[in-house]
């Protein structure tokens, strides 16, 4: 079982992919040296799919990012790590790239995208997973959220903070509904987050299948 605290060397390697894309190699760099991370600079991780980063390093990373960029630059550098996340995973999982080709129900190979994702990130689809097809919706529930879980109790650095803010899973949850973007059109939102003090993260993805033109 995954620690759930922990990154992917993958997911980890797409967030830094996203702050040089939008900050520049200088402001990567800059982020690195203020997190006290110097020594990814020259020794960057791989994307490995299976190999994951402590919590510690994660939070580090996170802390720079938001401490540099504030909450906006935050939102827009994670949730675009996020969707770089899923993007990596895709060239790199021959079974995600079978199931993106299978002859299936959109709907089904949706939610099966998500069961993937929860089930990597060390938890049971039964237990926080719920399709809701008659509002087509599925929601992921995430009381233990990784991404805010270092700053929730850091009154100072989050009392600015007055929307859900857990932008790289936000990204990630997008990201895997690109992935069946010819078949289904995905919106990823959350809807509560314990960062404003909810008592759990909770990711809404809802969803219309493509029609088919005659």
């Amino acid at each position: 079982m995954p620690d759930k605290q922990s990154l992917t060397h993958l997911a980890y390697s797409s967030v830094v992919d996203a702050i040089e894309e939008v900050i520049g190699e200088n402001g990567k760099k800059a982020v690195f040296r203020f997190a006290g991370l110097e020594n990814l600079i020259d020794n960057p991780l791989d994307y490995d799919t299976e190999a994951r980063v402590p919590y510690e390093y994660v939070s580090k990373l996170f802390f720079g990012v938001r401490e540099i960029l504030g909450n906006k630059g935050y939102n827009a550098v994670m949730y675009r790590g996020g969707i770089i996340s899923v993007e990596n995973m895709v060239k790199n999982s021959e079974p995600l790239r079978a199931l993106i080709a299978m002859e299936l129900d959109p709907v089904e190979k949706l939610k099966m995208g998500y069961q993937v994702y929860v089930r990597n990130s060390g938890y049971d689809p039964e237990e926080i997973l719920k399709h809701i097809p008659e509002i087509r919706e599925m929601l992921i529930h995430r009381a233990d959220c990784s991404e805010c879980n270092g700053l929730v109790n850091k009154n100072e650095m989050i009392k600015d903070i007055t929307k859900p803010g857990c932008f790289f899973i936000k990204g990630i949850m997008q990201g895997i509904g690109y992935c069946f973007k010819k078949e289904i059109e995905v919106m990823a939102e959350e809807i509560k987050c314990r960062l404003i003090g909810d008592e759990e993260c909770l990711f809404r993805m809802r969803y219309e299948v493509i029609k088919a033109k005659d």
